[in-house]
């Protein structure tokens, strides 16, 4: 009996044990939570639409030919942040190429979306910029952002005489394939944007 008693303790222990273990063990850490903005953004990207696209919770600002085929818009936020969309017009439709959900500028600065640099008037750029009202185009621009463009074509001859002069290490470094719409982040050196309440 004595026996009986040792073997009923000890199989009690056991399972105490083993009952006791996940309560002991480290919680589960908790899905991580999806972060909102970047859940939209990713809904947008390969969107198409005719016109305008209405988005719940921002207010259209606008927007415009970049150069064709790409067209950027803005939107905006209560709390004072940006969408920027860039699109591709094809078939009388536009496409989403890329979004990008940039935060509420300092006092005095505003999001334009039509900035260009140096001699190159194409407004490609995006700029978190200030300057006087009464000025069109205001200089000092805190960040930036480019908007990538598709490549414009060789003219004649032009492609012949870049690989006949072409040293073998430049042909060998493969240039990334171009990615037209897409929103990179850019230096501010020389980027002028318009006043956008001009």
């Amino acid at each position: 009996m004595h026996s009986s008693i040792l073997r009923f303790l000890s199989g009690a222990c056991v399972a105490v044990a083993l009952l006791a273990v996940p309560a002991f063990a480290e919680p589960e850490s908790p899905a991580e939570e999806e972060d909102p903005d970047a859940t939209l953004v990713q809904s947008l990207l390969g969107k198409t639409y005719d016109g305008e696209l209405p988005i719940e919770g921002w207010t259209d600002f606008g927007g415009g030919l970049v150069s064709p085929p790409i067209y950027v818009h803005l939107y905006q936020r209560e709390d004072g942040s940006s969408l920027v969309l860039t699109s591709k017009l094809f078939s009388r439709k536009y496409l989403v190429t890329d979004a990008r959900i940039i935060s509420k500028p300092w006092k005095g600065y505003a999001i334009t979306i039509a900035c260009m640099q140096g001699d190159d008037f194409t407004l490609r750029f995006i700029g978190d910029a200030r300057g006087p009202e009464e000025k069109e185009w205001w200089t000092e621009v805190r960040r930036a952002w480019e908007i990538e463009l598709p490549p414009k074509p060789k003219g004649e001859g032009e492609g012949e005489s870049d690989s006949e002069t072409a040293t073998p290490a430049e042909t060998a470094e493969a240039k990334p394939e171009p990615q037209p719409g897409r929103i990179a982040e850019a230096g501010t050196k020389g980027i002028r944007c318009a006043n956008p309440n001009w």
